[in-house]
């Protein structure tokens, strides 16, 4: 057939025209996916597939009856394809069985067992297995019901959720994303999604998602404070106070806010710091963070009188707050007040007894004061509680034993 010109019938279409070639690359699209949900069951590899699908599907359905009957046999086949391929019997071992079947989530297993294609069951024992930490068979019930229902928001958020919790961040941003396409009004998706942006290091991205998160509702407090926690890791400390100055407007007595406001000016060396340090102190008075905090502060400004003050109140409030027994030694170290750190370390001991820390200090201490064969004790024994405590093993080296 000869090509005809631009003002060919519709009818007589060939490969020639752009709308020819649209249907063709569109149908061939619809073989891919049927191969893809029948056989493969859209592995994680190709996990925004089916959303291209259907917004292709979306954007064309008016334009041809064809599309409504392509769409109705897709619905179908995807249909056959979770019920009647996807319910093979998983395999566990003993040690698995064992926890599926103890207490709560043994209850929802029991459902299951009931009601072996209902997708909810499978995701409220999946959130149930990552709470205590079963991630793999977490995993595997939590792909079972995204199986089931594969555009289900919630289950992709949940899969993406627990991706994240195992730090694997790109896979996180994948199913968090497609949680965010299928249900772009949820604001705890859109935050999640942000949040694993930032965590991976994509800024830009994370601030394009925070930014049209704020005109997605009214002013709230977390988006101003995620901003802030990516300007800060992209280095802008001025744009990253602002930031955290707007969630503080619509949240004044957010203690964590308050507290990030501190740490961000106490990085820049800024007293006023410690301003923010009291009012967070005034917002939660059972906290000894804030108080710790600022006598960090006062360390580092070389200031140790006030250091010490606020480190002996510290203690007070909260006698298990290690990092406060480790300032106040390093700060009679530097003094030379070899007695009074080993008695804030000999307490330090007694509260956290596997802090490494704890015992490289007070090795410190007893070298200090000439007594090599203390010292070499308690730096093996900083050595057993941390095999990466270089100072330890260099302090080792330098008395000439081997660690």
């Amino acid at each position: 057939m000869k090509i005809k010109d631009k003002t060919q019938s519709p009818k007589t279409r060939t490969i020639a025209d752009p709308a020819f070639q649209s249907a063709y690359a569109e149908k061939s699209l619809l073989l891919v996916y049927l191969h893809n949900i029948g056989i493969k069951q859209l592995d994680e590899k190709q996990p925004d597939f089916l959303l291209r699908f259907v917004s292709m599907i979306k954007r064309k359905t008016n334009s041809c009856y064809s599309r409504i009957v392509v769409l109705c046999w897709l619905m179908w086949v995807a249909g056959f394809g979770e019920t009647g391929c996807h319910h093979t019997e998983e395999k566990y071992t003993a040690e698995e069985q064992a926890v599926l079947h103890q207490g709560k989530v043994g209850q929802i297993t029991d459902s299951i067992a009931s009601s072996p294609d209902n997708p909810e069951l499978y995701a409220h024992r999946s959130q149930e297995l990552a709470n205590i930490q079963q991630f793999k068979l977490a995993g595997m019930d939590i792909r079972k019901a995204l199986q089931l229902r594969p555009m289900e928001a919630q289950y992709n958020f949940q899969l993406g959720e627990l991706y994240f919790q195992q730090d694997s961040l790109q896979k996180a941003i994948t199913y968090l994303r497609r949680a965010v396409e299928l249900k772009s009004q949820s604001l705890v998706y859109q935050m999640e999604y942000a949040n694993a942006l930032y965590h991976a290091g994509s800024y830009t991205e994370a601030l394009r998602v925070l930014e049209r998160t704020s005109k997605m509702y009214p002013p709230v407090a977390e988006i101003n404070g995620l901003q802030s926690r990516v300007y800060q890791a992209m280095g802008d400390t001025a744009a990253a106070i602002a930031s955290m100055g707007e969630a503080i407007k619509r949240s004044p007595d957010n203690y964590e806010a308050i507290m990030a406001m501190g740490d961000l000016l106490a990085a820049s060396g800024n007293p006023q710091c410690l301003s923010w340090y009291r009012r967070a102190e005034k917002v939660d008075t059972t906290a000894a963070e804030p108080i710790y905090a600022q006598a960090a502060f006062y360390e580092k400004i070389h200031q140790p009188g006030q250091a010490i003050s606020l480190l002996n109140h510290c203690i007070n409030v909260d006698a298990f707050y290690t990092d406060a027994y480790l300032l106040l030694a390093k700060i009679y170290l530097q003094q030379h007040a070899f007695h009074k750190g080993l008695t804030i370390l000999n307490l330090a001991q007694r509260m956290a007894p596997t802090n490494d820390r704890v015992y490289f200090l007070r090795g410190s201490c007893w070298e200090k004061m000439g007594d090599t064969v203390r010292a070499m004790q308690d730096y093996r024994r900083s050595l057993v509680f941390n095999k990466k405590a270089e100072d330890a093993r260099q302090a080792l080296q330098r008395l000439g034993k081997q660690p």
